[in-house]
Formats: structure tokens, sequence, C-alpha cells
């Protein structure tokens, strides 16, 4: 079996416990947590993550040099928050704000524009365009795959199976619930059902679903004001979510799960501020980041063991196609 593994993170300025931008605005999470922490540790294991730039960094030209200056492999990608670009753009100042809208609830030639200008203001700074691409809070919906298409993307990874997002309205959602967790081209009438024609490939987020107990049923209907779906939990390959075995586990189960295939995909998924002390709801203080990265570690040498290869989100465009 080939195993893959890709690291999509979202690059986002530094935040708050709310997941506010800093006020000023500030980006130690990409000068410092990115240049100095991330990429000299994936560059030890041999990692190749795919950074996923929010429009609001690239307008950074500081973070825009930090990308154009690290060392190693990586591959550079769109993330979009859609208040805080034209058409239709909410915020001047970005500072003290927070990134609530979704994508797919804008009408089709609004979102189109908005993925337009963080495609064009990505080429502008970088001088090639960008084939990766993720939705702000998952937030993706068949006319952002259609917007994608037209732009000459050839990845997504918004779908997070076993999650339904609430928009903040809680009148309408963004429902993965049902998606596969491997990489699948996205059928033109559904995001969580294939099509046999290849132009968009959605890489989901690596999120498999733990069976609960009546005691941890209840607890999760007394947590989230809502049942679980299907009486099942969604479990993260990503840090903070889940613990170093958790992470393993996952692991174990997409390799059983894919058991006679030619091929499994491991997403694993987190922004950039996570690694950098108070700048995200998550590592708090600089022992709690050490952690962090250490978390990383211990899965990084499991994938060695496991012979698991780290590439680039948008090449398995072509090991799929």
């Amino acid at each position: 079996m080939n195993r893959l593994l890709t690291i999509t993170i979202d690059v986002e300025p530094d935040c708050s416990e709310s997941w506010r931008y800093s006020k000023p605005l500030t980006f130690y999470g990409v000068t410092e947590g990115i240049r100095n922490r991330l990429q000299p540790l994936f560059n030890r294991y041999n990692i190749y993550p795919t950074y996923l730039i929010n429009n609001v960094v690239l307008e950074d030209a500081e973070s825009v040099k930090t990308f154009k200056d690290l060392s190693g492999n990586f591959e550079l990608g769109t993330h979009l928050h859609p208040e805080f670009i034209e058409p239709q753009k909410e915020y001047e100042d970005y500072a003290g704000k927070k990134g609530e809208a979704n994508c797919c609830f804008y009408e089709p030639d609004v979102e189109f524009g908005k993925i337009r200008s963080i495609t064009d203001l990505f080429i502008h700074r970088f001088g090639y365009a960008p084939t990766a691409f993720r939705a702000g809070r998952f937030s993706a919906g068949l006319n952002t795959i259609d917007s994608l298409k037209k732009l000459g993307y050839k990845v997504d990874t918004s779908v997070t199976p076993h999650i339904r997002w609430d928009d903040k309205t809680r009148q309408r959602a963004v429902d993965f619930r049902s998606a596969p967790t491997q990489p699948y081209w996205i059928n033109s009438s559904s995001m969580v059902e294939e099509s046999l024609q290849r132009d968009i490939l959605e890489v989901p987020v690596s999120i498999i679903g733990k069976k609960l107990s009546p005691a941890q049923y209840l607890q999760f209907l007394l947590k989230n004001k809502r049942p679980p779906y299907k009486g099942v939990k969604a479990v993260w390959l990503r840090p903070v979510y889940s613990s170093t075995q958790e992470l393993k586990e996952i692991l174990d189960y997409l390799d059983k799960q894919q058991e006679g295939e030619e091929t499994v995909v491991y997403n694993m998924m987190f922004h950039n501020v996570e690694v950098m002390p108070g700048l995200s709801p998550y590592s708090a203080t600089e022992e709690e980041c050490e952690r962090y990265l250490h978390q990383l570690e211990s899965l990084f040498r499991y994938c060695l063991e496991k012979k698991i290869k780290s590439i680039g989100l948008s090449e398995l465009y072509d090991i799929f196609r």
C-alpha cells in the first residue's frame, strides 16, 4: 500500500483566545512560528507541508518575504475568509476582527469574485497561480468548487467527515457528516459524493468516527446541546484535538479501512498560530507549545516507522488522476 501524509496548515494573522485577530495586527505566527519552529521541524523529518495562506497574511510584506526566504520543501495555497476581501469586503481594518462568514452562502458571482481576488493577490505576491484551496470555516459548497475549477485550481481540502458546521444564524449549515474519508473527485450535484468526471480533487481532513458509550453519548449531548450524528464522535488527525496515541490510532484505522486499496492518504490540519504562545485558543504558554511540537515530532517518527511518505497537497491530484 502507498501511504501518503499531507500536512495542511491554515495560515492566519496572530489571534486571541476567541480567534479574533490581534490588535494591533501582528504576524509572529508566520515570521517566528513558521520560519523558526514549524519548517525546521518539517525539514528534520522530510515532511512536505502545504501552507494555505489567508489574504490578510498575503497583504503583509514581511510575511510574504518569510515564505519567499523559507528553506525546505513546501507548497503554498490559499485560504479564504470572505469578509476580508473584495467584492463586498466588510472590513478595511482587520485588527480585532474575526472570520465568521461562510464562503458558500454568498451569491455565486460574489463568491467567485472573492476567490478570484485572493487568487490574483497570491499571483501578484509569488508570481505563479495556486492550485490548493481551503475555505475558511470549512465552508465550501458546489459553487465554491465551480469557482475553483474556473480559476485553475486542482485540489480543495475543506471537507470534514462526520462534521456539520452551523452558520452563525443556525438557520443553515454545511453538512459533511456522510463525506468519504479518502480523496475523491467532487460530484457536481453533491459535495459528499464522488464523480466520474475528474475536475477538482477533494482531500478531506482525516477525521474518523468513534462510537460513543451511553455515558459518552449523554456527555456529548449536554456539552453540544444536540445528539451526536449516528452516535459517533469525530476524532481529528490534529494536535490538541487528539492525543498523540489517538493520532497514531487514526493512521492505523485508515490503514485498515483502506486495506486492499493501492493508496491511503492521511490529511492532518492545524493553524500556524497554534505553535506560538497566546496566539490562538490553544498553547497559551511556551510549555504548551513545546508539548504541541513534541506531539508532532512523535507522529512524524511513527510515520517514518510505517514508511509513510509526506507530499504536497496538489501532488495528490496527479496521483489520483
